[in-house]
């Protein structure tokens, strides 16, 4: 056998670990590695390529982007909501802010509907007010519009003005 870190023909070699990588070398070449550190080396080696390459299969394979048939969105009337779940409980805009760690303010522009919350937010105010605000809507798809549709195009309406 040939030794991997100086190439003499041996007789016999062993496996070692030098430098994170497990060499089979002969006994001249064996004060470069650690031996002791072999089998654990090695299987955590195993392992981690057999990740890499099941996480790599998961990247290759292809995505239908087109399956997704609902979506969850904030409802429409958000304000009306978060304003008359704080007012059943008949707290001030100062408590409720309070009771979410949020500014007076940021609690005004939601019940005007000044501003639209994001999803951690949305949680807090949920989870306070014991309210929903976010619901799920069907994606509506639009139709695919064929190659020689008779749409009325902007060369058609240059074309109309000039006659």
């Amino acid at each position: 056998m040939i030794c991997e870190l100086c190439g003499k023909e041996m007789e016999r070699t062993t496996p070692i670990l030098i430098e994170g990588t497990v060499l089979r070398v002969c006994k001249e070449c064996m004060k470069f590695g650690d031996a002791s550190k072999i089998g654990k080396k090695e299987v955590a080696t195993k392992s981690a390529i057999v990740e890499r390459l099941e996480q790599r299969q998961r990247r290759m394979q292809p995505k239908d982007v087109y399956v997704e048939e609902e979506t969850i969105e904030l409802v429409l009337d958000y304000p009306r909501l978060i304003k008359e779940a704080r007012m059943a409980r008949d707290w001030k805009q100062e408590t409720l802010a309070a009771k979410i760690n949020e500014k007076t303010s940021v609690i005004n522009k939601l019940e005007r509907g000044d501003m639209r919350p994001d999803d951690l937010l949305v949680k807090k105010l949920e989870n306070e007010l014991g309210i929903t605000l976010k619901e799920k809507v069907p994606v509506i798809k639009s139709e695919s519009k064929a190659a020689g549709s008779k749409e009325l195009t902007l060369g058609d309406l240059i074309k109309m003005k000039k006659e």
